[in-house]
Protein backbone atom coordinates (compact mmCIF):
# COMPACT_ATOMS: atom_id res chain seq x y z
CA UNK A 1 0.00 0.00 0.00
CA UNK A 2 1.00 3.42 -0.51
CA UNK A 3 0.76 6.23 1.90
CA UNK A 4 1.13 9.89 2.05
CA UNK A 5 -0.87 10.83 -1.02
CA UNK A 6 -3.58 12.96 1.12
CA UNK A 7 -0.32 14.46 1.96
CA UNK A 8 0.84 15.24 -1.31
CA UNK A 9 -2.66 15.90 -2.71
CA UNK A 10 -2.88 18.76 -0.25
CA UNK A 11 0.76 20.72 -0.78
CA UNK A 12 0.25 20.54 -4.20
CA UNK A 13 -3.13 22.04 -4.35
CA UNK A 14 -2.12 24.56 -1.79
CA UNK A 15 0.99 25.12 -3.56
CA UNK A 16 -0.93 25.43 -7.16
CA UNK A 17 -3.51 27.89 -5.40
CA UNK A 18 -0.60 30.23 -4.05
CA UNK A 19 0.77 30.45 -7.66
CA UNK A 20 -2.45 31.13 -8.93
CA UNK A 21 -3.45 33.84 -6.19
CA UNK A 22 -6.75 31.66 -5.57
CA UNK A 23 -8.59 31.56 -2.52
CA UNK A 24 -8.98 27.79 -1.56
CA UNK A 25 -10.74 28.24 2.23
CA UNK A 26 -13.27 30.99 3.37
CA UNK A 27 -15.54 32.20 0.18
CA UNK A 28 -14.55 30.79 -2.75
CA UNK A 29 -15.09 30.83 -6.30
CA UNK A 30 -15.94 26.85 -6.89
CA UNK A 31 -14.68 26.79 -10.79
CA UNK A 32 -11.59 28.11 -9.91
CA UNK A 33 -11.37 25.67 -6.67
CA UNK A 34 -12.42 22.93 -8.94
CA UNK A 35 -9.60 23.94 -11.05
CA UNK A 36 -7.24 24.08 -8.95
CA UNK A 37 -8.38 20.16 -7.22
CA UNK A 38 -8.02 19.04 -10.94
CA UNK A 39 -4.79 19.72 -11.25
CA UNK A 40 -3.39 18.91 -7.91
CA UNK A 41 -5.40 15.50 -8.90
CA UNK A 42 -3.62 15.70 -12.56
CA UNK A 43 -0.20 16.44 -10.86
CA UNK A 44 -0.38 14.15 -8.12
CA UNK A 45 -1.29 11.33 -11.29
CA UNK A 46 1.49 12.10 -12.89
CA UNK A 47 3.89 11.91 -9.45
CA UNK A 48 2.07 8.61 -8.64
CA UNK A 49 3.45 7.19 -12.06
CA UNK A 50 6.51 8.09 -11.74
CA UNK A 51 6.89 6.88 -8.58
CA UNK A 52 5.79 3.29 -9.38
CA UNK A 53 8.34 4.01 -12.66
CA UNK A 54 11.10 3.90 -9.61
CA UNK A 55 10.09 1.15 -8.20
CA UNK A 56 10.01 -0.85 -11.48
CA UNK A 57 13.65 0.68 -12.93
CA UNK A 58 15.28 2.35 -9.58
CA UNK A 59 18.85 0.54 -8.85
CA UNK A 60 21.14 1.26 -5.96
CA UNK A 61 22.98 2.70 -8.09
CA UNK A 62 20.91 5.17 -9.63
CA UNK A 63 17.47 5.70 -7.72
CA UNK A 64 15.94 7.52 -10.73
CA UNK A 65 15.49 10.75 -8.41
CA UNK A 66 13.49 13.78 -9.35
CA UNK A 67 13.05 13.98 -12.79
CA UNK A 68 15.17 11.36 -14.06
CA UNK A 69 12.17 9.14 -13.23
CA UNK A 70 10.32 11.31 -16.07
CA UNK A 71 13.12 11.31 -18.17
CA UNK A 72 13.83 7.58 -17.81
CA UNK A 73 10.50 6.98 -18.57
CA UNK A 74 10.12 9.37 -21.66
CA UNK A 75 13.14 7.72 -23.28
CA UNK A 76 11.99 3.83 -22.79
CA UNK A 77 8.25 5.19 -23.78
CA UNK A 78 9.23 7.42 -26.85
CA UNK A 79 13.38 6.72 -27.30
CA UNK A 80 13.62 10.20 -28.15
CA UNK A 81 17.16 11.76 -27.72
CA UNK A 82 17.74 12.72 -23.82
CA UNK A 83 18.14 16.48 -25.09
CA UNK A 84 14.41 16.70 -26.48
CA UNK A 85 13.37 15.67 -23.53
CA UNK A 86 15.30 17.66 -20.89
CA UNK A 87 13.58 20.59 -23.22
CA UNK A 88 10.18 19.43 -22.19
CA UNK A 89 7.91 21.62 -20.99
CA UNK A 90 5.26 20.69 -18.12
CA UNK A 91 2.53 20.93 -20.65
CA UNK A 92 4.42 18.45 -23.09
CA UNK A 93 5.10 16.09 -19.95
CA UNK A 94 1.61 16.04 -19.47
CA UNK A 95 0.51 15.44 -23.22
CA UNK A 96 3.25 12.96 -23.69
CA UNK A 97 1.56 10.76 -20.81
CA UNK A 98 -2.18 11.50 -21.34
CA UNK A 99 -2.80 8.09 -22.37
CA UNK A 100 -1.17 6.71 -18.78
CA UNK A 101 -2.14 9.67 -16.85
CA UNK A 102 -5.35 8.13 -15.78
CA UNK A 103 -6.73 7.30 -11.74
CA UNK A 104 -7.45 4.12 -13.17
CA UNK A 105 -4.34 2.83 -13.67
CA UNK A 106 -2.43 3.81 -10.29
CA UNK A 107 -1.91 1.47 -7.54
CA UNK A 108 -5.81 1.33 -5.96
CA UNK A 109 -4.98 3.36 -2.66
CA UNK A 110 -4.10 6.36 -4.57
CA UNK A 111 -6.13 5.95 -7.90
CA UNK A 112 -9.41 5.77 -4.87
CA UNK A 113 -8.09 8.71 -3.11
CA UNK A 114 -8.03 11.18 -6.07
CA UNK A 115 -11.76 9.79 -7.28
CA UNK A 116 -12.93 10.97 -4.34
CA UNK A 117 -11.12 14.23 -3.70
CA UNK A 118 -12.23 15.15 -7.59
CA UNK A 119 -15.58 13.76 -7.70
CA UNK A 120 -17.79 16.41 -6.65
CA UNK A 121 -15.29 19.17 -8.96
CA UNK A 122 -17.12 20.79 -11.80
CA UNK A 123 -14.99 19.04 -14.76
CA UNK A 124 -12.95 22.31 -15.55
CA UNK A 125 -9.06 23.38 -16.23
CA UNK A 126 -6.41 25.85 -16.04
CA UNK A 127 -5.41 26.45 -19.78
CA UNK A 128 -2.02 26.77 -19.42
CA UNK A 129 0.58 24.69 -17.24
CA UNK A 130 2.89 26.78 -15.22
CA UNK A 131 6.70 24.85 -14.03
CA UNK A 132 5.93 26.15 -10.58
CA UNK A 133 2.98 23.98 -10.11
CA UNK A 134 5.18 20.68 -10.19
CA UNK A 135 8.17 19.92 -7.42
CA UNK A 136 9.36 16.74 -8.35
CA UNK A 137 10.96 15.44 -5.18
CA UNK A 138 7.62 16.70 -3.25
CA UNK A 139 6.45 13.00 -4.05
CA UNK A 140 9.47 11.23 -3.10
CA UNK A 141 9.41 12.94 0.08
CA UNK A 142 5.87 12.07 0.85
CA UNK A 143 4.67 8.97 -1.04
CA UNK A 144 6.00 5.61 1.03
CA UNK A 145 5.18 2.19 0.07
CA UNK A 146 4.21 -0.20 2.72
CA UNK A 147 3.78 -4.05 3.26
CA UNK A 148 0.08 -5.36 3.67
Amino acid sequence: MIVGIAHLFTQVKENIAKQRNIQIGGYVDNTEVSKVNNRAAQICTLDALLFEHRKKYGTIFNGLNGKEALHHKLLLKYQWPISTIRELTLSDILLALQDELRVESLPEDIGRYLLQVTISQFPVNFSDHPESEWDPELAERLLVDIEK
